[in-house]
């Protein structure tokens, strides 16, 4: 969170950090290897709160990419109940795959 903070204020762009909202608890995904498995346990997971994105572009930040299925969700949420302009996504670190 503070790199996102620290790029945040470099660059002048406001930081949004109680638009979108996690509303239920889920298991951890790190157990959880199917795709669409992931997928609906994040089903009604994440919500916007307010009106502050309709037409926006967001640019949003995760910590760790693996399946990208949080992503997805989260992205879906922030256009359909959001109304964002575009989403944007940068991805800090992705899992090591088995080789």
């Amino acid at each position: 969170f503070e790199i996102v903070k620290r790029i945040s204020f470099s660059l002048k762009i406001p930081l949004s950090e109680k638009d979108l909202v996690k509303v239920k608890t889920t298991a951890q995904l790190k157990n959880i290897y199917d795709y669409e498995e992931r997928i609906n346990t994040l089903k009604d997971v994440f919500a916007v709160k307010t009106s502050n994105l309709a037409g926006k572009n967001i640019l949003l930040f995760d910590d760790l990419y693996r399946s990208g299925a949080t992503l997805k969700v989260i992205t879906d949420v922030l256009y359909n109940q959001g109304k964002a302009n575009f989403v944007y996504v940068l991805a800090l670190t992705q899992t090591r795959k088995n080789l």
